[in-house]
């Protein structure tokens, strides 16, 4: 049986990279929009938008010009990769740190608003949604409590349906990552 962080780390792979390589850097809306910086890791962490992402290229070596570069999609970031594979060691601890952040941020979610949880998959969901908007609010909480039960996968997929705007513009999405998460949680049943 895996580990909820076992876990977690299949899913957000799934959602994220599905079987790409997690050591080069992928463009996660695929446009060059501005919106992102070139993304790296199993998480793929966003490097506009995340400035852990930044500290991980830093402890890797990368030069603040490389890293500049790599925010702003102006630089070639296929020799580059190579950096990254030469510390895998750097990427996968910066990933586990985020991957347990997200799993006690769903768990701190939980307590902090007096909220059920349905088992592994309703954490698993709100671990996944940490990983992808950042931490819930309020708002969430309200929303989950109003449902009058403990919350299930399918419940964090309703609320990113029905409330965020991703979820409003891109439910295909929204529900892709549901079935992967569906996925890991039937093969471990198994």
């Amino acid at each position: 049986m895996k580990t909820l962080n076992e876990s977690l780390r299949e899913i957000i792979k799934r959602d994220e990279i599905g079987n790409a390589d997690p050591l080069a850097f992928d463009d996660p809306d695929g446009v060059r929009s501005g919106k992102s910086g070139w993304s790296f890791g199993a998480v793929q962490w966003d490097t506009r938008n995340n400035t852990t992402a930044l500290a991980c290229l830093r402890d890797c070596g990368f030069t603040q010009d490389e890293i500049h570069g790599i925010v702003d999609q102006t630089i070639d970031v296929r020799p580059l990769a190579a950096k990254l594979k030469a510390h895998a060691d750097v990427v996968e601890r910066y990933d586990e740190a985020q991957l347990q952040y997200c799993l006690d941020g769903a768990g701190r979610f939980l307590e902090n608003y007096g909220l059920p949880c349905d088992g592994n998959g309703g954490l698993l969901a709100l671990a996944d949604y940490i990983n992808q908007y950042g931490m819930p609010g309020l708002g969430s909480a309200s929303y989950y409590r109003s449902q009058g039960q403990p919350i299930t996968a399918e419940m964090v997929l309703d609320f990113k349906l029905k409330i965020t705007k991703y979820g409003k513009d891109h439910p295909a999405d929204c529900l892709r990552r549901y079935n992967n998460l569906i996925d890991v949680l039937k093969t471990e049943n198994a």
